[in-house]
């Protein structure tokens, strides 16, 4: 493995690789990098897969949009990158959708919407409005 040349930031990247025993995403690296641009992070990340410094060990799904992608997983050390995983399907990413907002608050929008509400307010905060889709709420106002 060919560790010469390597920037401040790639070294910082294998040492936390290292230590983390499960692997870590693009988004985990660039958050304890503190890198903001996420072109820079991509191209160094090619950069060590490249060089046989790191390489996918698995791969991940973090969100459950609607688009559902899969994350890499990178370990450090040289290896087999993991297959991509097969696309989920529409009704697969709006079942991961309904479990993460939640059934009941799910069906209660769903009510809702059928009789013209524009927004939903529970507790005095807002959960759901027109055109603006679910609100974060922190998990203490949460229903």
């Amino acid at each position: 493995m060919d560790t010469t040349r390597l920037g401040p930031n790639q070294r910082r990247a294998l040492q936390l690789l290292q230590q983390s025993q499960a692997g870590l995403t693009r988004t985990e690296l660039q958050t304890q990098l503190a890198i903001p641009d996420l072109r820079t992070m991509q191209t160094m990340l090619k950069a060590l897969r490249h060089r046989g410094l790191i390489h996918i060990a698995t791969w991940r799904y973090e969100s459950a949009g609607a688009s559902c992608p899969a994350c890499r997983v990178f370990v450090y050390g040289p290896g087999k990158d993991a297959p991509r995983p097969v696309a989920l399907g529409k009704e697969e990413c709006r079942q991961r959708y309904r479990n993460k907002i939640g059934r009941k608050l799910y069906n209660r929008v769903g009510e809702a919407r059928k009789k013209g509400a524009t927004r939903i307010v529970i507790d005095g905060v807002t959960v759901w409005q027109k055109g603006m889709g679910f609100a974060r709420v922190n998990k203490e106002n949460r229903v």
